[in-house]
């Protein structure tokens, strides 16, 4: 599909200079250029923010790691003290 884009003066010598190098076209790297950056994009969107979470603190340390890891463990029992109590 015919698509059409402006450049500035600098993008075009920097595009220029990279299909020279790489013996391609212009236009092939523009689509692959696109493309790369579209497909980063879209994953970025796709993580969840435990996703993002997970990716910068890692477990250990303070500890404070692990208790998020366990997290589902730690409610579950607290539930069960909760509901033992209830029931006596």
């Amino acid at each position: 599909m015919p698509s059409s884009t402006r450049l500035d003066k600098e993008t075009e010598e920097i595009l220029k200079k990279v299909a020279d190098y790489l013996q391609v076209t212009k236009s092939q790297i523009v689509r692959e250029s696109i493309k790369e950056y579209c497909v980063k994009i879209i994953e970025e969107k796709k993580r969840t923010p435990w996703d993002i979470y997970q990716s910068i603190h890692k477990a250990g340390g303070s500890g404070y790691g692990k208790r998020v890891l366990i997290s589902r463990e730690i409610l579950r029992k607290k539930l069960e003290e909760t509901r033992k109590r209830w029931s006596s």
